[in-house]
């Protein structure tokens, strides 16, 4: 059993005995006479099992927030110091390397006829004199070729430095030292790599990437600080639950009021409810925001075509010169096809999943609507992966033979058209059940104040209880379109997962959602544009949703009944 859950098992029985010895303290205060209390004796129990219990799981919480990046930050500070040695040993193998001081002597040379071209560029001059090998040219073209010739000369004394690194290491036999230095000489999210794999390998912490000496011995590192925090939390967890559970007590008197204590612990708590929730609203807009300027800095703060754009490719090369380097963020064929199947959704869903809600709720008999609400809200209880087969096995096929027949030749299987009708079918339960839900809780005297002034059934629900239910409704029918807006499974075996821009809903083309999950899926780099423009992907998605909300919420104040 692990030392956590033991002490979690143990914090339990002693916030029991709180309780216990709470309750046992408050009749022993009064002489066995419970109405000398100010309140009930269970409330004293409970003061006490909360002295006892709370202070301890906070203290558990907070380690367990916080532990793993405290073991990892104590065992790199140890990778560090273990590495200094071999890393002092690097940096005279530089000094002393020919090749090293001639590609640094020549990057200051060509560094500071960079800044010369660039003063005149400042300057408007129209020509730079020859240098070198430079002929004379204008102060632009010649500081991009230095800037080229820069590149190229860093990336030869890089490679020159890694080998080096590489002589240094073979060089080193001591296991922690050569890992502190390859540890102390990674970027900031190859070395995040390196630590996972290595709590991989020291807790069973998933499974691995890979596997060297390196990493092996940065897990044996981490092990030591782990036990000794464990250790150390659930000591200070028990002695805190004690020290809460003995001071708790010392208080309990006939006049103490330990039912105002109780109610304002549980104030508190309720409170840290909410302030979670907006928490984590408040979480994920950063997050989406921080990520997105990463990514509109990679791309040079090109927002507009990101915005405006109308080609989707986001490849990056790995390596100079590959096809495809760049990349386009032309995002209008994602927002496109996003706006193209869940308008096919809602056009199916609203209307079905209305009217079936009016039929439930004003027309149908209690036995029919006895089993016909529960049949229709199946519906929402079926996967989505099933779903998209039945789009793309049943539903894709029928279209396409449909057209076909029609004289339709570039019909396809996978269309806007099939998966928009397969998830209009499947948003039918959030509508028709919401719907439902609000009509029925119109009041009854509504009704019959107008059946009264001679209105019929119909006009009743057309002009009595759809305005009233009106609120209600529109809630429904964005709830059913941000189910849509966020739908993947069908869209990706239904409509395609290539970025088309067209209005024709008998053609491929692929979602926001579809491509966050691409894009974030697989063995990916997280400082890469590629990766990067899924964060934006979904800053732009929730900026949409929140204009969608504020615009209903708009007309739901301005064309809602309001009744006494």
């Amino acid at each position: 059993m692990q030392i956590s859950l033991f002490t979690v098992l143990i914090l339990m029985v002693l916030t029991a005995v709180g309780f216990l010895v709470g309750r046992r303290r408050a009749y022993a205060v009064s002489s066995g006479h419970a109405s000398r209390l100010h309140s009930l004796p269970s409330y004293y129990g409970y003061y006490i099992a909360l002295w006892t219990g709370v202070p301890a799981f906070i203290l558990l919480a907070i380690y367990g927030m916080f532990g793993n990046d405290a073991v990892n930050a104590l065992a790199g500070a140890q990778m560090h110091r273990a590495g200094e040695p071999v890393h002092a040993q690097f940096e005279q193998a530089l000094s002393d390397d020919e090749d090293i001081a001639r590609l640094e002597a020549e990057l200051a040379t060509l560094e500071n006829r960079r800044i010369y071209a660039r003063e005149a560029i400042e300057r408007d001059s129209e020509l730079v004199p020859a240098a070198g090998e430079y002929p004379a040219q204008s102060p632009a073209e010649r500081q991009q070729a230095l800037s080229s010739e820069i590149n190229r000369l860093a990336a030869e004394r890089e490679a020159r430095a890694e080998v080096l690194a590489g002589q240094v290491e073979a060089q080193t036999d001591d296991a922690l030292a050569r890992a502190g230095f390859v540890y102390s000489r990674l970027s900031d999210e190859r070395r995040e790599l390196m630590i996972n794999d290595a709590r991989a390998i020291a807790f069973g912490e998933g499974v691995a990437s890979r596997e060297t000496p390196e990493i092996n011995a940065l897990a044996s590192a981490m092990r030591p600080f782990h036990e000794v925090l464990r250790s150390s939390m659930a000591l200070a967890a028990l002695a805190l639950a004690i020290g809460g559970l003995a001071y708790a007590r010392s208080r309990i008197s006939s006049s103490f009021r330990a039912r105002n204590r109780v109610e304002g612990a549980i104030s508190v708590l309720l409170l840290l409810a909410s302030v979670i929730a907006i928490a984590t609203t408040i979480g994920i807009v950063l997050s989406l925001l921080f990520e997105s300027v990463r990514f509109f800095s990679a791309i040079n703060w090109r927002i507009d075509e990101f915005l405006l754009g109308t080609q989707w490719s986001p490849q990056i090369a790995i390596r100079e010169g590959q096809v495809g380097q760049t990349g386009a963020f032309g995002a209008v064929p994602l927002f496109a096809g996003t706006a193209l199947i869940t308008v096919i959704a809602m056009l199916v869903a609203v209307p079905v999943g209305l009217f079936a809600a009016i039929y439930l709720s004003e027309y149908a008999s209690t036995g029919v609507r006895g089993w016909a609400k529960p049949v229709l809200e199946i519906l929402a209880g079926i996967p989505t992966v099933v779903y998209g087969f039945f789009a793309l096995l049943t539903v894709g096929p029928l279209l396409r033979d449909a057209l076909l027949l029609l004289g339709y030749e570039n019909a396809v299987t996978q269309s806007a058209l099939a998966a928009g009708l397969v998830m209009g079918v499947m948003i039918i339960p959030f509508v028709s059940s919401l719907a439902d839900d609000v009509i029925n809780a119109v009041p009854q005297s509504l009704r019959d104040g107008a059946y009264a002034m001679g209105a019929t059934k119909s006009e009743t629900v057309r002009q009595v209880i759809f305005p009233a239910a009106l609120p209600g409704i529109v809630g429904a029918v964005l709830l059913a379109v941000s189910r849509a807006v966020g739908e993947t499974m069908i869209v990706v075996m239904a409509a395609g997962q290539g970025a088309n821009l067209t209005a024709n809903p008998l053609e491929s083309v692929t979602t926001i959602t579809v491509q966050i999950v691409m894009l974030l899926t697989g063995d990916q780099e997280f400082d890469s544009p590629k990766t990067l423009s899924a964060f934006a992907l979904g800053l732009v998605l929730f900026v949409l949703t929140l204009i969608l909300n504020v615009i209903a919420l708009r007309v739901v104040q301005r064309y809602r009944e309001k009744y006494d």
